[in-house]
């Protein structure tokens, strides 16, 4: 029965590293999947950011031929000014002027209030940029590395799976059966260990004296809890 139970232990062993590669195998295209949306959401902040510049720097265009505009009309103005014959007219016209002098300045204002904006974004967009860049490498290494992960573990659960197979034909058919019935019961684990009187599966108290027989690993011996088979290793 010792032989068995060393067995058995080495079989949950071996169904444990199937289950975290099987596990790999479902994370791995998960991963992927989180990565590419990483880059997909940084490369669309970039993209929003050229095009707030893009529609900054078409305001300050319009805002700047505007400024020709009121200069130009404010030369045509003040050249009118000799040849106006009353004091109201003179008078009129120079109010125009001042008041598309006041629009002048307001332009001017804007736009270098714009060009101060669009110099801020530009460094920010240069700063998204190298993140973006910079990310967009790494991520491509991560996923070489997860292809290279998720093209072995295939590999991996066949030889593990195998190695499973060859080992539980060293027990008897009704070990094998008990074996099995409790893995899918209790989520894959139907071995566990026994520390300082404690069950790892369950993690409840067992008895001193069923304890002390649990160290000798002489017998199948369950879990008065949870019913998963000792076998006791001594962790230091």
């Amino acid at each position: 029965m010792e032989r068995e139970l060393r067995i058995l232990y080495e079989i949950q062993k071996t169904d444990l590293k199937i289950m975290e590669t099987e596990k790999r195998l479902i994370a791995g295209p998960k991963k992927m999947e989180e990565l590419d949306r990483e880059l997909k959401e940084l490369k669309e902040k970039v993209d929003k950011e050229r095009i707030v510049i893009e529609e900054l720097e078409k305001e300050r265009r319009r805002k700047e031929f505007e400024l020709e505009d009121e200069k130009s009309k404010i030369k045509k103005k003040e050249s009118k000014l000799f040849e106006v014959k009353t004091n109201k007219e003179y008078q009129a016209l120079l109010k125009e002027i001042e008041m598309a002098k006041e629009s002048v300045d307001k332009l001017e204002e804007e736009i270098i209030i714009l060009m101060d904006r669009i110099e801020d974004l530009k460094k920010d967009l240069q700063t998204s940029l190298k993140h973006y860049e910079k990310r967009k490498k790494e991520v491509e290494e991560e996923k070489k590395k997860l292809e290279k992960d998720l093209s072995g573990a295939g590999e991996e659960i066949s030889r593990f799976k195998a190695e499973r197979e060859r080992l539980l034909n060293d027990i008897s058919p009704e070990l094998r059966e008990r074996y099995n019935i409790l893995r899918e019961k209790r989520q894959g684990i139907a071995v566990v260990n026994a520390k300082n009187g404690v069950c790892l599966g369950c993690y409840v108290n067992i008895p001193p004296q069923l304890f002390i027989e649990v160290t000798k690993n002489k017998e199948i011996i369950s879990c008065p809890n949870c019913n998963r088979i000792f076998y006791y290793v001594d962790e230091q």
